[in-house]
């Protein structure tokens, strides 16, 4: 991998690290530009967890990871994880990138849901139901229990605004991006394209967020390998 250096607009041309081989991927950015970046240490007061039944998250004690989601044995326990602060937008003009290399380990009997979204504690329905329960907007990737299907969604408020078929959920690690080129968002599972949207999309400020829940009476595990999420501001 070689990397590439882009100026982008605004009065303090801030300066973003691309990767040459896909530069959609931002791997960090200077100047006038807001960042959450979750790439080395594991950091629990970075985040705000909201946990059902007894599901730890603690340090990945992988030589390529950060954390780990253990959810307990129960169906449906598990967490519903938020950086702490709401400091992203997708603004006219305003260019924005989020990824994270996920690995879970269950990809049918499972509730996926990573992206930017509102603040909101239960970004999955707070029962057995497992349906999703998004209340502030947001645009990511979702899966729900009994399904490998995984889509790449916006949400306007509570109701889903636009959805793209992204892949057939695995066991092995993934990852997703979201690429806001200031008109449009972009949506990549693995390097490749699945989708653009241009309209009917979040107007609230959003949060890297990652919800996690298993779908059966047996503990399931995610494990985060890294998470980026920066913004140019001007």
């Amino acid at each position: 991998m070689s990397l590439i250096y882009s100026k982008i607009g605004g009065a303090n041309n801030s300066t973003v690290l691309l990767d040459d081989r896909y530069t959609h991927r931002w791997l960090d950015a200077w100047g006038d530009v807001e960042k959450a970046i979750v790439d080395n240490v594991w950091g629990a007061d970075e985040w705000v967890i909201t946990a059902t039944g007894t599901s730890p998250v603690t340090a990945s004690v992988l030589q390529d990871a950060v954390a780990l989601v253990t959810s307990g044995g129960t169906d449906f326990d598990g967490d519903n994880m938020q950086i702490v602060g709401s400091r992203f937008k997708l603004t006219a003009g305003k260019p924005c990138y989020f990824g994270v290399g996920i690995t879970i380990s269950e990809a049918t009997q499972s509730d996926l849901v990573i992206g930017l979204f509102g603040v909101d504690t239960t970004l999955t329905a707070a029962s057995g139901s497992h349906a999703f329960n998004v209340a502030a907007g947001g645009v990511g990737f979702t899966k729900l229990d009994n399904t490998t299907a995984c889509n790449f969604v916006s949400y306007a408020t509570t109701s889903v605004t636009n959805t793209a078929v992204a892949s057939v959920m695995g066991v092995t690690k993934h990852i997703y991006e979201i690429y806001w080129d200031g008109a449009d968002v972009y949506g990549y599972l693995d390097n490749a394209l699945v989708a653009s949207f241009s309209t009917s999309l979040p107007s609230v400020v959003l949060t890297p967020s990652i919800a996690f829940r298993t779908g059966s009476s047996a503990a399931k595990t995610c494990t985060v390998h890294w998470m980026r999420t920066i913004q140019v501001k001007s």
